[in-house]
């Protein structure tokens, strides 16, 4: 199933639900999963109760340890393994210009320039779309600590707006946007499948998923 694709990220905002859709799909295709580990860093916590202090710390965190998933990636492509993961890395450098001051988000430039990451060649993204006020929800209901106190539906705007931002300018590789609205293709079958068979038939370097369109 969808052998031509054989690195896959899936993408979108807090709350979107990529960690456990790129689960699902990395199961039913048979890949290795890759997942961010972002929930695991441990200045996260500490970040959405105070973000000023702890927003630097948190970035270059996640900066070190994708350095490690990257060469990850690379190694398995290298060795022909399927692929599926749930960060693109350039959503890195979008979490820091929304958190860090304009010098802290310089040192941060830095630092990743000097590690010299190798390239996260990608065959498609799926970029998750909800809104803000659904993201909310989403992020209330899972009930991960400090998430629903320590971001708010004023973050969630600007998020959503910079991903907006960067997909709109991203053409690195193939992306199918799908609106979650009123689509759910972890929990619902009939969506997962509708999903599957959109992403078969895709053609071209952009494709959109919205049920909710006449």
């Amino acid at each position: 199933m969808l052998e031509h694709l054989r690195r896959i990220v899936v993408e979108g905002p807090v709350g979107s639900g990529k960690t456990a859709l790129a689960q699902r799909l990395a199961h039913t295709l048979h890949a290795a999963e890759l997942l961010d580990g972002a929930r695991a860093t441990p200045f996260l916590e500490r970040f959405y109760r105070e973000p000023a202090r702890y927003a630097l710390p948190l970035q270059l965190a996640c900066l070190n340890k994708r350095a490690d998933q990257l060469q990850q990636w690379q190694n398995a492509l290298l060795a022909g393994q399927r692929m599926v993961t749930n960060f693109l890395f350039a959503r890195d450098r979008l979490y820091a210009s929304l958190t860090l001051p304009e010098d802290e988000l310089a040192l941060y430039d830095a630092i990743a320039a000097r590690l010299q990451l190798p390239p996260q060649r990608t065959d498609l993204v799926i970029m998750l779309q909800a809104t803000p006020s659904l993201l909310r929800e989403r992020i209330a209901r899972r009930g991960e600590p400090g998430e629903a106190t320590g971001i708010d539906e004023q973050h969630l705007q600007r998020l959503t707006d910079a991903y907006g931002e960067l997909f709109h300018r991203y053409d690195e590789a193939p992306v199918l946007i799908v609106d979650t609205a009123h689509f759910n293709p972890v929990d619902n079958d009939g969506d997962f499948r509708t999903l599957l068979t959109r992403i078969e038939n895709m053609r071209g370097r952009r494709a959109f998923l919205n049920l909710a369109a006449p």
